[in-house]
């Protein structure tokens, strides 16, 4: 673990709020000593997916050598798959989590230019990471259907938690253990 460098992608309205599990986790790994990059990405409110493209294409260049991985939550993920499927290969990071990714029929209003027209989410995932987990709850407002519905198809290990929530701070996710868990050892008990 001492060669990880880790970046961070937040989603829809996030202002890197202390009280979300991202700042909590990249605390939790700077006080390990472990690199972390956690941007703001531009335009929270008002996203537009080149633009924040360009952030995460840069973040990942100065990542440096070592285990690569990249932790997601909700449209960050969604983000995640456009610089996935277009990305140079040589980029590629070792493992990503993806946390709470929202069902392509709530990307609407905002969010609308992040729908994935021309987007093959098995070849993206392939192309951008050795491998992929996805976390979410049993039932999430940003995710009609299942977990499985929603992954079907995806080369990911799927972790569906008991519950109903985004997993962020509104539905009580502040400290996550279980995201520091798998960063530092890969794996979901």
């Amino acid at each position: 673990m001492a060669d990880a460098r880790v970046l961070l992608l937040h989603g829809f309205e996030h202002h890197r709020a202390p009280a979300h599990w991202l700042w909590w986790l990249a605390e939790e790994l700077r006080s390990r000593r472990i690199p972390v990059a956690y941007p703001q990405l531009p335009a929270p409110d008002a996203p537009l997916v080149g633009d924040q493209s360009e952030v995460v294409l840069a973040e990942l260049e100065m990542l440096g050598e070592g285990e690569r991985i990249v932790v997601t939550h909700s449209l960050g993920g969604v983000l995640w798959l456009h610089v996935a499927a277009r990305m140079d290969p040589a980029l590629a990071v070792d493992r990503v989590l993806m946390v709470a990714p929202p069902h392509p029929v709530r990307l609407a209003g905002p969010m609308e230019n992040f729908r994935l027209a021309g987007i093959d989410p098995p070849s993206a995932l392939s192309r951008g990471a050795r491998t992929t987990t996805v976390v979410a709850r049993t039932e999430d407002p940003y995710r009609p259907g299942t977990l499985a519905a929603l992954t079907e198809n995806w080369p990911v290990g799927a972790v569906e938690l008991p519950g109903v929530g985004h997993l962020n701070p509104d539905d009580g996710h502040g400290p996550w253990p279980l995201a520091l868990d798998w960063v530092l050892a890969g794996a979901i008990a």
